[in-house]
Formats: C-alpha cells, sequence, structure tokens
C-alpha cells in the first residue's frame, strides 16, 4: 500500500509527465499563402464598382449596429465571394449562427472558392473533430492562433504555459475577394447576432470596401504566415471516413431542424437585406488607415509597432472633444492622468461603459471603478449604460439581456476609430487587435448624434454629489446614490476582486 509520501512521489511524476507533453512543439511545415486579387468579371465586383469608381482610392463604410443587420451583411458577402474568403475570429460559437455561416462557407467551397479560416485556439476546445472535418475540404485550410500544443489536457497546459498561452489574438475580420471586408467588436456566435435569449451584446462593425480592404487582406496575411500560427493538422489527428459520414448527416439534421426558426422570419425582413436587394447601400465616403498589433507581440517585448502607440497618435490630435465607447475599460494611472490632463487643456472627454448591473466581466469592472471618481471629479463625463431588468446577470456568471460590447473612439466630429481594441491593459499590453480609423466628419457626426439619442434612454450618467458618486438616470429623472440595479452580491464580488493584483491581466 502507498503511503502519504511514495503517493505524493506517484502524483508529482504524473505531473512532470504531463507538462512535459503538454510543452512539445508540433512541427510547423506550413506552407505560405496569401491575398489573391480582386476578380473584375464577378457579380460583387459588378454590384460595388459603380460606387467605387465615384470615389477612388478612398473607403467606403456602411455602420452595423443591428445584430441582424450585421449577420446578413457576413452571409450576404460569403454568397457573394467567387474567389477567396479570409475569415479571422477571437470567438466562432458551435451554435445556430456560426453553423449558418459555416454552411455558406462550406457552399462557397464548393463552388471553388479558396477559404483560409484563422481563429483564436482559446476557445477552441470543443471543436477539434469539427474543424478537422472542415479542413478536409480541398478549398478550406484552417489555422490557429497561438495554440495548446497538448490537445487533451488544455487546462493544465494552460495553467504550466500561462506566460505563452495568456496572449490571444482577438482581432476580427471577414474578407471577401478582397473587395469587401466586415471589421469590428463582433465574434460568430448568438449573442453577437441577437440570436441569443438570454444575452444580446450590443456591438459594432463596419461593412468596409475601397482602399482599406487591401490592407485588411495584408493584415490577415501576416497573421497567416507567423510563427505563432499552426495548421489544425499539426495539432489534432486526422478524421475518419467513417467521422465525415457522421457529420455531414448530423449537418443535414440540424438544417433540417433550424428551417422555420423565427429568426430566419428576422433575417428576411432586414433592412439590410432590402437595401442590398435594391441595390441602394448608402456608403459613408473618405479615408481610412488599418491599424493593428503585429502577430509577434505574442512573443515580443517590443511595443513600437503596437497599435496603442497609434491609438494614443490619433486621441492626442483631438482638439475639442474625445468620446469612447469601450465595454471593458480600465484606464490605469497613466490613461486616468493624460484624460484628466485633456479636461484641463479644455477637451471635452466622454467616456461610455457598461454599468455594474450590465458588465459580462466583474473583474474589469472592479479594476475599472477604482478610477471612476476620479475621473468624474475632474471633469471627464461618464455614461454607464443600463442592464435589462428582466434579465439581470448574478454575481457569478454570464451577461444581461443587453451588455455593451462596441469598441469606437469618436475624435472631434471629424474621425471615428472601430475595431476589437477595448481601452483597458489587456488590449494594450497582452492580446493582438485590429481595427479601422476613418476620417469622415458626416461618419463621425452620424455616429455622435447615434450615440447622443442611445444615451437619453439607455444609460445613466455617472455624478458626483456631496462628495460621493451618483447615477442620474435622464430617461426617469431619477438618482440613484449606490451602484443602480445592481445586486449586493454582486457588488461585493466587485469590491472583493478588486482587492487582487490583477490589473495588468483585465
Amino acid at each position: 500500500m502507498f503511503n502519504k509520501f511514495s503517493l505524493t512521489g506517484v502524483i508529482v511524476c504524473l505531473l512532470l509527465i504531463l507538462v512535459g507533453c503538454s510543452s512539445t512543439v508540433p512541427v510547423a511545415t506550413k506552407i505560405p499563402s496569401y491575398k489573391v486579387d480582386a476578380p473584375i468579371d464577378s457579380s460583387l465586383y459588378a454590384f460595388l464598382q459603380p460606387a467605387l469608381a465615384e470615389h477612388p482610392k478612398k473607403t467606403g463604410v456602411l455602420p452595423l449596429g443591428s445584430g441582424v443587420d450585421a449577420f446578413i451583411a457576413r452571409l450576404a458577402v460569403v454568397k457573394a465571394a467567387s474567389s477567396s474568403i479570409d475569415l479571422q475570429y477571437y470567438i466562432y460559437h458551435d451554435d445556430e449562427t456560426g453553423r449558418m455561416l459555416m454552411w455558406k462557407l462550406l457552399d462557397a467551397a464548393d463552388r471553388g472558392v479558396r477559404i483560409r479560416i484563422l481563429l483564436d485556439d482559446l476557445t477552441t476546445k470543443n471543436l477539434d473533430e469539427g474543424l478537422m472535418l472542415l479542413a478536409s475540404h480541398p478549398n478550406i485550410a484552417i489555422r490557429l492562433f497561438n495554440p495548446s500544443y497538448d490537445r487533451t489536457f488544455r487546462s493544465l497546459g494552460m495553467l504550466t504555459g500561462f506566460a505563452r498561452l495568456n496572449h490571444r489574438m482577438h482581432n476580427k475580420s471577414l474578407t471577401v475577394d478582397n473587395l469587401i471586408t466586415v471589421v469590428g467588436g463582433r465574434n460568430i456566435g448568438n449573442e453577437y447576432f441577437s440570436k441569443n435569449e438570454e444575452v444580446d451584446f450590443g456591438d459594432f462593425d463596419l461593412l468596409t470596401i475601397g482602399a482599406a480592404v487591401d490592407k485588411v487582406s495584408d493584415q490577415f496575411d501576416l497573421y497567416w504566415n507567423a510563427s505563432v500560427v499552426y495548421e489544425i493538422e499539426s495539432l489534432v489527428e486526422p478524421t475518419t471516413p467513417q467521422m465525415q459520414v457522421n457529420a455531414e448527416a448530423k449537418m443535414a439534421e440540424r438544417k433540417a431542424n433550424f428551417e422555420g426558426d423565427e429568426y430566419l422570419d428576422r433575417l428576411e425582413f432586414s433592412e439590410l437585406l432590402s437595401e442590398i436587394r435594391k441595390a441602394d447601400i448608402e456608403w459613408f465616403w473618405g479615408d481610412a488607415k488599418v491599424v493593428y498589433d503585429p502577430p509577434e507581440k505574442a512573443t515580443s517585448d517590443s511595443r513600437q509597432q503596437w497599435l496603442m502607440s497609434d491609438l494614443t497618435h490619433f486621441l492626442s490630435q483631438a482638439k475639442q472633444q474625445v468620446l469612447l465607447v469601450s465595454p471593458y475599460f480600465v484606464p490605469t494611472p497613466s490613461g486616468t492622468e493624460a484624460f484628466i490632463a485633456a479636461v484641463k487643456s479644455g477637451i471635452k472627454v466622454t467616456i461610455i461603459t457598461n454599468s455594474l448591473a450590465a458588465t459580462d466581466v466583474l473583474a474589469v469592472h472592479a479594476g475599472y471603478q477604482k478610477y471612476r471618481k476620479q475621473l468624474v471629479e475632474n471633469g471627464v463625463t461618464i455614461y454607464e449604460m443600463k442592464v435589462d431588468i428582466n434579465h439581470r446577470p448574478s454575481a457569478w456568471k454570464g451577461s444581461s439581456r443587453s451588455s455593451l460590447h462596441a469598441k469606437t473612439f469618436v475624435l472631434d466630429s471629424e474621425a471615428v476609430f472601430v475595431g476589437s481594441f477595448n481601452f483597458d491593459p489587456r488590449s494594450a499590453w497582452i492580446n493582438t487587435e485590429l481595427g479601422i480609423i476613418f476620417d469622415s466628419p458626416r461618419f463621425a457626426s452620424s455616429m455622435l448624434d447615434a450615440i447622443d439619442k442611445a444615451l437619453h434612454n439607455n444609460s445613466y450618467r455617472v455624478a458626483i454629489e456631496e462628495g460621493e458618486l451618483i447615477w442620474f438616470d435622464q430617461c426617469q429623472s431619477k438618482t440613484y446614490y449606490a451602484e443602480p440595479q445592481a445586486s449586493f452580491w454582486r457588488k461585493f464580488m466587485a469590491d472583493f476582486i478588486g482587492l487582487f493584483p490583477i490589473e495588468s491581466q483585465l
């Protein structure tokens, strides 16, 4: 019989074996590939060419605020593809919207379109078999960013390889034929496209054509061929013919079960779908700059080329006002000082983020609330988005029915940043990010008008009264003297988490 010392020795040996297995680096034998030239004989080219010809060397954008419209945009461009599709996402859920988009991708592959799928590996734990099955298609290639090398003991691998695996690819783009792309804050999943009954992220994308598209493709190529990216085949065991048969039967069953779903009716009545059918899309035109972190951010300590420097330069050009929309807002001491200095120089600074009741990440709110009072006391305007009172999150899990997820910065009434970047340390120093800086006074003004209207009904303005924070509900003309709509336990947990020195990871 083992005594406690010999048992401990066995456990240690097992852990060492598992750690050794998890550190085995797969052989990276991938063949580089790159963007293809935009086809000039496709229906998509014919659809877009009149608008592009009128605005040479410019970028056109269409804002996608509605979850339904954002999904229609993705389905429409994939359906129109004739030569290539490049898809890059942090999260891709195996749910109804994820499957619908994948079915469209398979249709495109069947008609000869080259498809490259690049996913961050953090949330692919249960997708290995499905991804391998997809990659068996001759026109589909799948690669994973900074993957866990051990696919069986991935949780243990995260513990033993935290320094490496903590760096994730947060970029989000979907580019078709090098003619049109969708860039913004949405991942792929029901909660991003107004399909989830429990969670609905208020998010924002840009459907983009013109000069910026080729730059997004350059960014994709850089990541696709990066040393921190691996082909799925180098990580996962091959599938069998029987697995392929089973998968096809399961797909047919899921398609049959989805027929008649009310969400299909909502897609059919999408305002954007109507505009596409009428060829009546009203693009906003201007100059654009595609900004992104290099994939080497996952392994390098150099910060010179990182996206944060681009955004810092962008925001430093403000003359009148800066408006930041960030669901996860942790300004840090240096950011707080910069905002206060901007206010003192005469610039109006407005921050829009989630309230404690609405946030889906308590730890981030814990980091943010340390700076909130100092910011408000020094003239920074803060709005916090309301929770849906019929779908309040618990202290322990999940988000509300409606939770802000968009990442947008508006500079004066001149330019707008839209992308994946949250104003927090994780986006700045740990994860890779992507976005577009778009110079267009018309678009910037329309954004400010839309945000101003939404704030009246859906937010609290944070203020100071007798030295304490208050929350003013403009719609109800009601003042709250504690975090509105947040339970005792939610407040307690935010305060408790705030005691830990984890800000650098938020």
